[in-house]
């Protein structure tokens, strides 16, 4: 048993590290192609490489199930290295995907943004959000009143930033973070104005209308103040932009093949039916596992199995000398949970339908409890990848 286990730990030694390795999918701009027309790596990490068209400084790949929205998907950056010409790139898709499915790929291209881009867009976003707030604006006697929450206005002008912005990216691929407390405090300050304290500044109008409409646009004009400077601090001068991009809108994963984990192991059996005191009959047995879960994506659920076979030895005798054999198969045939321990080791506990023959002649079938430790193997159903 000894050298069993420590052949068993140097196979395991030589095996890991070939799984360590990172498969690596090339997309060609000339041809368009991705992985060469091949289906992306499933329930694994890979790398997307390419070749860097010229003055591009990052690469920014986003990937998400066809059938759903952008938020639920991620994004995966390539940044050049600081006084370094590389010529090509290489980015991380670190979250596996699930196999046999469509998702949808994006890959921008970024360079140096100039001054003239970037004042243009800040112009642009400023000016969406002052008619934003002044279509939820309205002045009234008792104030200034916006026809949504606090909590609403702040993820729209969030929202209007990132669809203005949607092109250009930070250096490091930070997202715009929101609007800081000082916009927040200055959207409630409005609660805290009194009308009645406006001055008379126009003519044409009744006095107090006047006086208001001079109040809330002074108010406004200091909000959209500090939302164009946080905005400015945003768009920094070594923002980069998007001038190019390859997109992929369903495009397959490989199909992973299926595999049957196998149980050999060695248990004991709990007896306690007509016996004076508890004891315990055990042997090898071997089963299947059926797993609870994906290991890529649940892993504990994964370890976690519905467990059933059979004790294979046909000699089991209790303490009296009556053989336990099964009520169908004539062996003892459990059924229970197991956990999976790095990965080849299962513990397994439940309960065995087992059968006493009794010295009088007598078959008695009864349900017992039973624990076991055993070695998995994999049953490989299918072509394709092992995974």
């Amino acid at each position: 048993m000894n050298k069993f286990l420590l052949s068993l730990v140097g196979i395991l030694f030589f095996i890991f590290p070939l799984f360590g390795q990172v498969e690596t999918v090339d997309l060609d701009l000339l041809q368009n192609k991705l992985n060469g027309g091949n289906p992306l790596p499933a329930e694994q990490a890979f790398y997307v490489r390419g070749a860097i068209p010229e003055k591009i400084e990052m690469v920014k790949l986003t990937i998400y199930p066809a059938k759903k929205t952008i938020n639920a998907g991620y994004s995966y950056f390539w940044k050049s290295p600081f006084g370094y010409k590389d010529i090509s790139y290489s980015v991380l898709v670190s979250d596996p995907l699930r196999s046999n499915e469509d998702y949808y790929v994006e890959i921008g291209f970024y360079q140096k943004a100039g001054a003239e881009q970037i004042e243009e867009v800040r112009a642009l976003i400023s000016q969406n959000i002052k008619t934003y707030l002044s279509t939820i604006t309205t002045i009234k006697r008792g104030g200034i009143h916006f026809s949504e929450s606090d909590i609403v206005i702040l993820n729209n002008l969030k929202r209007i930033v990132e669809q203005g912005a949607y092109y250009f990216e930070l250096p490091n691929g930070e997202a715009f973070p929101g609007f800081s407390d000082i916009t927040q405090s200055k959207l409630e300050q409005r609660e805290k104005l009194k009308m009645g304290k406006a001055k008379f500044n126009a003519t044409g109008l009744s006095e107090n209308d006047n006086a208001r409409a001079v109040y809330a646009a002074q108010y406004l004009e200091e909000l959209n103040a500090i939302i164009s400077s946080e905005i400015s601090q945003y768009l920094s001068p070594n923002m980069l932009v998007r001038v190019d991009e390859k997109v992929f809108e369903n495009y397959p994963t490989e199909k992973t093949s299926n595999a049957l984990p196998i149980n050999v192991g060695y248990g004991g059996i709990s007896l306690t039916n007509g016996l004076p005191n508890q004891e315990f009959v055990h042997g090898p047995y071997v089963g299947l596992s059926f797993p609870l879960g994906n290991r890529t994506f649940a892993r504990f659920m994964n370890n976690m199995s519905i467990s059933a076979g059979a004790f294979i030895s046909g000699k089991m005798e209790n303490s009296l000398n009556e053989r336990i054999s099964g009520p169908v198969i004539e062996r003892p045939v459990y059924i229970g949970l197991g956990y999976n321990f790095f990965r080849v080791i299962r513990l397994n506990a439940g309960g065995t339908f087992i059968t006493t023959e009794q010295l009088s002649g007598n078959d008695v079938n009864s349900f017992q409890p039973f624990i076991g430790v055993s070695a998995e193997f994999k049953l490989w159903l299918g072509f394709g990848n092992k995974k």
